[in-house]
């Protein structure tokens, strides 16, 4: 019996991420335009941006049956803050609002610095 012969299951966790993740412009896709329905993606104001293959920095077209909104409740991922949001409320903490110690601790370890992008807010 040959000891190695087949690859172990995690040498094949590479190759198959990258070939998941391989974006395929619309025009080299084999799905028939029927079914390629797009939605505008704002990663930035999605809840399910920390999980998802398909954003970008900027606003993006994709292909619904790929974004997480649009998936079955079953398969979707838990949904957590948008960037926007912890960017909202880090502005809040900037300008000495008061805000729950469960807030600051959220923004302690994912706004330490204050908001990533710039948020103009009315006064």
């Amino acid at each position: 019996m040959h000891r190695n012969s087949s690859p172990l299951p995690s040498q094949l966790d590479k190759p198959l991420e990258e070939f998941i993740t391989t974006h395929m412009p619309p025009s080299s896709s084999r799905i028939p335009p029927i079914y390629r329905e797009t939605t505008k993606c704002y990663a930035y104001m999605c809840p399910y941006a920390y999980g998802c293959s398909e954003k970008t920095n900027r606003p993006a077209q994709v292909m619904m049956r790929r974004c997480m909104r649009y998936m079955p409740e079953e398969l979707r991922i838990k949904p957590a803050l948008s960037d926007f949001s912890l960017d909202l409320l880090a502005k809040h903490r900037e300008n000495g609002e008061g805000l729950s110690k469960q807030t600051n601790a959220i923004l302690d370890e994912h706004r330490p610095d204050g908001p990533v992008r710039k948020i103009a807010l009315e006064a």
